[in-house]
């Protein structure tokens, strides 16, 4: 189901220049300028070998900027582009129409229960993982 909505996803962003993958990680960029890599990973659930191959491929299309973090000397913030705003613009309606679509004929408190279920997988994930 996951790979199918991506798929979706994919087919609607395909004239952007920007894949589902991508898209996340500059989406996350747009909501908080100067986030650091490692808080992008942890938000888009990325690990790290895989935010900075996106980073490089999303600062290569120029919709992002690194900045060195001057607190950490080893690590660089993220800021996007001004073209990542038009981009939002015109993809942020996309994605929110997609999910509306998926959704339809689920009632309300369908999608509560399915949260629910959704939040203790991913606690057991966690919890094995630290196990």
């Amino acid at each position: 189901m996951s790979r199918k909505m991506s798929s979706l996803f994919a087919g609607k962003l395909k004239p952007y220049g920007i894949t589902p993958e991508q898209w996340t990680v500059v989406y996350q960029v747009y909501l908080q300028e100067g986030i650091n890599q490692k808080e992008l990973a942890v938000r888009s659930g990325k690990d790290q070998p895989s935010i900075t191959r996106i980073l490089d491929v999303l600062d290569k299309k120029g919709f992002i900027q690194r900045k060195p973090d001057p607190g950490d000397r080893r690590a660089y913030l993220i800021f996007a582009t001004p073209t990542v705003q038009q981009l939002m613009d015109d993809t942020v309606p996309l994605e929110l129409s997609l999910n509306d679509e998926l959704i339809a004929g689920i009632s309300d408190e369908q999608l509560q229960m399915l949260d629910e279920i959704m939040q203790q997988i991913n606690r057991n994930i966690d919890r094995i993982f630290v196990d």
